[in-house]
């Protein structure tokens, strides 16, 4: 999966679920036409959660699928219980929907995640087979 389509999907994931879910009120107060604060709010999310794996791929020489899975749970939920503090867009008024949405935007990214972990290591694994097959077939000159 590339980065592209996991900010789609992320982008649209925390759109559709901030329309959806019940207990989730949006607040239209930018001045832009069509452009409510919750495109923003789900741009911004959307492209938090797209970043996880390049981002600790960067910072981290080895990532693994738990790592992925704990940063994006904290980004989700972390990203849904600060909504009501800060004039985003969005509020959450009951706790099913704080859960419910924190889960699903979670679930979204953490597979987005992991699509783009196992595209890295198969390709990884490519380059190993392809440096090993090089290897043999100087051995086999010799």
């Amino acid at each position: 999966m590339t980065w592209f389509k996991s900010l789609f999907l992320n982008f649209l994931t925390v759109f559709f679920v901030d329309h959806i879910i019940p207990g989730i009120e949006i607040s239209y107060y930018t001045k832009l036409p069509h452009i409510g604060g919750e495109m923003i709010w789900a741009a911004s999310l959307g492209f938090v959660n797209s970043l996880i794996f390049p981002a600790l791929r960067f910072f981290h020489p080895k990532p693994s699928h738990f790592k992925i899975g704990l940063i994006s749970f904290i980004v989700s939920f972390g990203a849904y219980s600060i909504v009501n503090l800060i004039p985003v867009g969005i509020k959450i008024t009951r706790a099913e929907a704080f859960v419910y949405s924190g889960l699903i935007v979670w679930a979204v990214s953490y597979l987005t995640n992991h699509l783009e972990f196992r595209a890295f290591l198969y390709k990884k694994e490519q380059e190993l087979e392809k440096k090993e097959e090089e290897m043999e077939k100087k051995d086999k000159e010799k």
